[in-house]
């Protein structure tokens, strides 16, 4: 039997709370899973207080996401099952501030701690075709380096109906362009994105004893 509960962290920046937004979401799809502990926390600002002066409503959001998301720390990525990153665009890639904090994790890449953890992407953009699915490979490429196993959204599942256009195989998308709210076939994508994440650590951690597959693949990489 795996071990009880599973640990499932959506863990994100957000600038503008759009980011913060779908994060509820993926993590809402992650919960539907049997025996999963879900939490959502953010990694740390970079802009100095002096940027936020004289910007009420970003100051407003900044502190609102301070109330509600602790800040994560390498010790939450390691003892997670399974986790889910997420970011804005910022011109075609994923923000600095997702970046400062992975890359701090050279210690953890050496001793392979976050090796065989799966992990899934999801971001907002500003506009359609504004760099979303760069954003989003751009994310998994040192999440590969780090030997975590990429969690995506097949075309059967995510292009049923009307909700074709939303999001990505590849993770997860919120464009917001024009003031555009969150839509129904959006949430529908995180929560599947979030599913699909949970579901993958519960299959990797099954701790059954007729198939061992899972236990190969878990063994520290030599």
């Amino acid at each position: 039997m795996p071990k009880n509960p599973l640990k499932i962290l959506i863990l994100f920046y957000s600038f503008t709370g759009t980011v913060a937004e779908l994060a509820k979401y993926v993590a809402d799809g992650a919960s539907k899973v049997a025996n999963v502990e879900v939490s959502i926390k953010r990694v740390p600002e970079l802009l100095p207080d002096e940027f936020f002066k004289g910007k009420d409503p970003l100051l407003k959001i900044r502190k609102d996401l301070e109330s509600k998301y602790p800040v994560a720390t390498k010790e939450d990525l390691i003892e997670a099952d399974g986790i889910a990153f997420g970011t804005p665009t910022h011109f075609g890639s994923f923000a600095a501030q997702l970046k400062e904090f992975i890359d701090q994790l050279s210690g953890e890449w050496l001793q392979g701690k976050l090796v065989n953890k799966p992990a899934a992407v999801f971001c907002a953009a500003g506009t359609t075709h504004g760099g979303e699915e760069l954003t989003l490979l751009s994310t998994m490429i040192p999440l590969l380096n780090l030997g975590m196993l990429p969690v995506g959204i097949p075309y059967p599942v995510q292009g049923e109906g009307n909700g074709f256009d939303a999001g990505s195989p590849y993770g997860a998308v919120y464009v917001t362009g024009g003031g555009r709210k969150l839509s129904e076939a959006d949430q529908k994508v995180a929560r599947i994105l979030g599913t699909r994440l949970a579901t993958m650590a519960a299959i990797l951690n099954c701790g059954c004893d007729h198939c061992n597959f899972c236990h190969d693949l878990n063994k520290k990489v030599e």
